[in-house]
């Protein structure tokens, strides 16, 4: 039910930058590749917001884990293996959009 919620979420975002973009083309003020590359652009940015929020509330979660595990060695070890994973995912995803950076200039986007 959860993940329906968030795909629902981001689906409803998608078409209102899909609908914003098609609103400029049709008043002539940008092109039909530019629109892609705008939306494609909205959709990174995006993905962004979403895994800069989620690594921060996980690496707050397991530091407040971490401290209130006291003496439980196996507590803090998961704590550490949440804040691990919770970087190594937002290198990841850094590493992606680099990516996706070095493409755009093939498909002659100029980015906003």
């Amino acid at each position: 039910m959860k993940n329906q919620k968030t795909i629902a979420a981001a689906l409803i975002l998608i078409a209102i930058s899909g609908i914003s973009a098609a609103a400029q083309l049709n008043s002539g003020m940008i092109s039909a590749r530019e629109s892609i590359c705008n939306v494609l652009y909205n959709i990174r940015m995006l993905l962004y917001y979403i895994t800069s929020g989620v690594m921060v509330v996980t690496i707050t979660l397991a530091g407040v884990r971490w401290i209130g595990s006291q003496e439980d060695a196996g507590e803090r070890k998961r704590a550490r293996e949440s804040i691990v994973h919770a970087v190594v995912g937002g290198i990841i995803v850094l590493m992606a959009g680099w990516i996706v950076l070095m493409i755009v200039p093939l498909a002659q986007c100029a980015l906003p």
